[in-house]
């Protein structure tokens, strides 16, 4: 076996923290390079929607982003692309932070769904989706945006009225 001096060990050391280093530039992104940040967004309803129906259907929108289903870790493709699935917030005031809890008020979308159909009492609600990571971590996304998360859309209001043939 090869003895290595201890400048020799130092070298090595250097040149290996180098490589990772320059991997990494490679594969994680800056908000510089990259013509816009990835974003999640409500499509429909609009803000201020009244329902006459206790069913909402609500679509998810992405840009930037690949949605992947829970659990497979995968980085996005393009590096100015983010990887994770929705979760749609429903009434949270305060926003996790890291993991998004298994709790009321909290809906995964862990398949890579990008709609759903809400059955709700009559009221107003807040609604507001959040990416998470394949761990259903909002702030560690599995993407090339490390650091930059969380991937919030703006928060909508809608009210659900009380239907007349149930008074």
């Amino acid at each position: 076996m090869v003895a290595m001096n201890k400048f020799s060990k130092n070298v090595f050391f250097i040149l290996i923290i180098l490589n990772s280093f320059f991997l990494a530039s490679n594969i994680f992104a800056s908000q510089e390079e990259c013509e816009e940040k990835p974003s999640v967004f409500i499509i429909s309803p609009q803000d201020g929607f009244i329902s006459e129906s206790n069913n909402v259907k609500v679509l998810f929108g992405s840009k930037n982003i690949e949605i992947n289903p829970a659990g497979k870790g995968e980085i996005a493709n393009n590096k100015c692309f983010a990887s994770g699935h929705h979760h749609l917030l429903v009434n949270i005031e305060t926003l996790p932070e890291s993991f998004i809890p298994f709790d009321k008020g909290y809906f995964h979308f862990g398949g890579g769904q990008t709609e759903t159909i809400l059955d709700l009492d009559p009221g107003t609600y807040s609604l507001q989706l959040i990416l998470g990571s394949y761990v259903h971590n909002s702030k560690m996304q599995v993407n090339n945006f490390k650091g930059q998360g969380p991937f919030l859309s703006e928060k909508i209001t809608i009210t659900v009225n009380e239907r007349l043939d149930q008074l």
